[in-house]
């Protein structure tokens, strides 16, 4: 019993470990309130990723879409980007962003906190390069 225990503990432990290795790797937040407080500071939409480790198409879009060049740049140019795990983070998780599938992207405008834009799903970087631009446009016109 000692050992199963054991093992699950450290299957858990390996994959919250891998949600922070992702955000490490391109550079997203992993706490909600720092991220809104550097949004408002920079005067930029918070871009929060949710995700779940036991959802094979998070691990698709992080790997995929999320790490692919040109959305990296967009996302570090032009958003504060944020991710978190709606199970292994839950007492981080912001309570009033309840993604009903994963991953599930809000964009986020800081000063009101409010959804500007919504994205559900695994999407190609092309696909999800139309998203931020309908994001951006989303946060200008409701300025």
């Amino acid at each position: 019993m000692k050992i199963l225990i054991s093992l699950i503990l450290m299957f858990t432990l390996g994959l919250s470990a891998q949600i922070d290795e992702f955000a490490q790797e391109v550079k997203y937040l992993r706490d909600y309130t720092k991220a809104l407080q550097v949004a408002k500071e920079q005067n930029k939409l918070l871009m929060f990723v949710a995700v779940g480790d036991y959802c094979p198409w998070c691990k698709k879009f992080e790997r995929k879409t999320l790490s692919s060049k040109e959305i990296k740049a967009r996302v570090s140019n032009e958003f504060v980007p944020l991710i978190i795990d709606r199970v292994k983070d839950k007492g981080a998780y912001p309570r009033e962003f309840y993604a009903k599938v994963v991953p599930t992207v809000f964009f986020i405008d800081p000063n009101t906190q409010k959804i500007v834009f919504e994205s559900m799903g695994y999407m190609k970087p092309s696909d999800f390069s139309g998203d931020l631009d309908s994001a951006k446009e989303n946060f200008i016109k409701y300025k």
